[in-house]
């Protein structure tokens, strides 16, 4: 059987899915004002719906409150100038955990919104409100978190697995920014924690 969250996670489906949508654009009338006003309706639709979605999800994280310890370093950033900081010890539960990626995934729906937007009204253009209503929607479901709880999702090993790897397009990551949960790294933040 497929692994249909690989399909429809690759870069090239999102591409294809792309080119598919704007070949059926064409032949619509975009510049037809009655068709702009149905895919601004359509567009802002769907983001509603994925906005409830995202709290309907809260709520299922909630009510299973899961206090299950979570304990993993997260990589220092990279500042403007070259230097990097230094590892944090994050000491969370896996409910705290999912709410915030819940929440990091809703501020990343607000800027998409604020793109299409700026796009729409900026440019004139209709087809990303076409993509994105249908996109959102796919984004959402194939986030881990509603994988785990939507679709209970193992998370005892592979990508679902707390905490989540940094993902990038083409696994273009460095390893050393992927959070660190051996027992080694814990004790050096801990260490590095009570020397300051």
């Amino acid at each position: 059987m497929p692994n249909w969250s690989k399909i429809l996670n690759h870069p090239l489906f999102n591409m294809g899915f792309f080119l598919v949508v704007r070949q059926i654009t064409k032949v619509m009338d975009l510049d037809n004002p009655e068709y702009k006003g149905m895919m601004r309706g359509l567009y802002l639709g769907s983001q509603i719906l994925i906005f409830a979605l995202s709290m309907y999800l809260m709520s299922v994280i909630n009510k299973k409150n899961d206090t299950t310890s979570l304990r993993y370093v997260e990589p220092g950033t990279q500042q403007w100038d070259g230097t990097e900081t230094t590892d944090k010890l994050i000491n969370t539960t896996n409910k705290d955990y999912d709410l915030d990626e819940v929440k990091k995934q809703m501020k990343q729906g607000f800027t998409n919104i604020a793109v299409i937007a700026f796009l729409h009204l900026k440019f004139g253009y209709v087809q990303p409100l076409i993509i994105q209503s249908i996109l959102g929607f796919k984004t959402f479901f194939m986030s881990k978190e509603a994988r785990i709880h939507f679709f209970n999702g193992k998370t005892t090993s592979g990508e679902l697995r707390r905490p989540f790897r940094v993902e990038a397009p083409f696994n273009m990551v460095n390893e050393k920014r992927q959070p660190k949960t051996d027992k080694g790294s814990i004790k050096r933040a801990e260490k590095a924690l009570k020397a300051q």
